[in-house]
């Protein structure tokens, strides 16, 4: 039973990450169409910002998720803080 939680945070991940691919896509398209490559003094693009924004609340929102998960003890292990200046030699 605690395998649930954790596949069903899995699949909001994937889901976050395959929305996320879209939306960048869909971004990258757009800069090609309006020509953001190639800008021009009236280039005007609300919308296009607006969808940018939007994609990227939904990374923050993928990576508050995955910070949210407890980490495994290997990782724990794996994990180190850097000493600081006053530490070094």
């Amino acid at each position: 039973m605690t395998d649930r939680p954790s596949l069903t945070i899995q699949r909001d991940l994937d889901d976050i990450k395959l929305q996320v691919k879209k939306e960048l896509e869909t971004i990258r398209d757009l800069m090609d169409t309006y020509g953001y490559r190639a800008p021009s003094v009236n280039w005007n693009t609300p919308f296009q910002m607006h969808r940018l924004r939007r994609a990227m609340r939904i990374h923050y929102l993928a990576m508050k998720i995955r910070d949210s998960n407890p980490v495994s003890p290997t990782i724990r292990e794996l994990t180190w803080e850097s000493p600081s200046d006053q530490e070094l030699p």
